[in-house]
């Protein structure tokens, strides 16, 4: 089971530790790069996978949860983005860390993400975000969890272009 939740200055120790797969550092950036920019209207979010643990003594399953990801939601990203509207939310920096990838987690993150948006900022329309042409494994996960392509580049990334994809809210 995935669980979302807003990163506070308790947890931040635990996102610090997360690691990006080496060939997806210049997609992401590293963790230090990523956190350096949270705060005020960019939002960081950890990422939180439960396992039950059969216990073998017993009847019962203890649960076990682990920190496996991380974004950042930029509720000013239509300030940074012409191509964004006021009422989209930015999805950044989305990370599984490279021990736990292979697993199906980030599919998790993209389903529980709806829900988690909706609860959190109702005034937000769209959850949009831009992905590197060259990133097909992330554009294939976005594209298969109920994004839609806007058929539109961003050109203004550091590692190239990106597609530019939205995930309607609501």
């Amino acid at each position: 089971m995935i669980r979302l939740e807003k990163m506070t200055e308790s947890n931040r120790t635990l996102a610090e530790a997360l690691e990006v797969a080496p060939e997806q550092l210049r997609f992401v950036g590293t963790m230090e790069e990523i956190l350096a920019t949270a705060g005020g209207a960019i939002v960081p979010v950890l990422v939180w996978h439960q396992t039950d643990i059969a216990d073998t003594d017993s009847a019962e399953a203890n649960h076990s949860e682990n920190l496996v990801g991380f974004f950042l939601l930029d509720k000013a990203y239509s300030l940074e983005h012409d191509f964004a509207e006021a009422t989209d939310l930015g999805f950044r920096a989305f990370l599984i860390d490279v021990r736990h990838q292979g697993k199906g987690l980030a599919r998790g993150v993209m389903q529980a993400l709806p829900q988690f948006i909706q609860t959190r900022y109702p005034q937000f329309h769209r959850l949009v975000l831009t992905v590197n042409l060259k990133n097909i494994p992330a554009r294939d996960l976005y594209l298969k969890n109920g994004f839609i392509d806007s058929e539109s580049q961003y050109l203004g990334g550091s590692a190239g272009p990106q597609h530019i994809l939205y995930l309607p809210l609501g």
